[in-house]
């Protein structure tokens, strides 16, 4: 008996890695049909990410690159990362599906929505940073230099930085919806997130300090919204799982 049951535990978990499998392979083709789409648009893409800083920089000063092959690798980056961003609901779409066998009939019914959401959530993030905290950083990082030093950064050192930084904002902006969908699964509640307050505020500043330079300033761009993200988790915890489960569900 232990032995069929052993059997049914490693079929099932056979099945999930299958599944698993699956999914990230319909991701993956999602976000290379994206990139076909984001490639021909490259050079647009790479003079809107890298506007915020050119805009800050002093006259005289340039963006340079210094291997062959960067300016081409750097292109085809940022059309990766807006291929990922521009296939988001697609590979929201998988995740849900990957999940949703295990959901019961009532919870299935928010998937709409919360792709739409997650969606939203995560581009709202990343437009928070370019538009709000990419002007401010950079002008408060060069402001070291003086007039005694002309800044040339270099593309492949502002990219990666600047991505980071989007992907960091574009994530974190899904507390509230990853917090809106674990209080209707009944994991968590507004008690429990305010218990574990001072753990959530010492992670903010652990990923601040990952994702930003070593200064304060920069560090407070990130820190504040994500604060504010937590307190608003908290809220939406609590009017959703404030709730019977079984009212959810009718």
């Amino acid at each position: 008996m232990t032995k069929e049951k052993n059997q049914q535990k490693e079929a099932t978990v056979l099945e999930h890695l299958e599944e698993l499998r699956r999914r990230l392979i319909f991701i993956i083709i999602g976000v290379i049909v994206a990139l076909c789409i984001t490639y021909p648009f490259s050079k647009n893409l790479l003079h809107i990410i890298i506007s915020p800083l050119l805009i800050t920089l002093p006259k005289g000063s340039h963006i340079i690159f210094t291997g062959l092959t960067e300016a081409f690798w750097i292109r085809l980056q940022i059309s990766l990362v807006a291929a990922i961003f521009l296939s988001s609901p697609w590979l929201f779409l998988q995740m849900w599906l990957f999940v949703k066998p295990g959901l019961k009939i009532g919870e299935r019914r928010i998937a709409i929505p919360l792709i739409i959401s997650l969606t939203i959530f995560f581009i709202g993030g990343a437009l928070f940073a370019y538009e709000l905290v990419f002007p401010y950083a950079f002008k408060f990082l060069l402001s070291y230099g003086g007039s005694e030093l002309t800044p040339l950064p270099g593309i492949k050192q502002y990219i990666s930085f600047a991505l980071k930084l989007i992907f960091a904002f574009g994530i974190v902006f899904e507390m509230p919806i990853v917090s809106f969908f674990l209080s209707r699964l009944g994991i968590i509640d507004a008690k429990i997130l305010i218990k574990k307050a001072d753990y959530a505020i010492l992670s903010i500043f652990i990923v601040a300090a990952i994702f930003t330079p070593p200064d304060i300033f920069t560090q407070l761009l990130m820190v504040t919204p994500l604060i504010f993200l937590y307190g608003l988790s908290i809220v939406v915890a609590a009017i959703f799982s404030t709730k019977k489960r079984e009212e959810l569900y009718e």
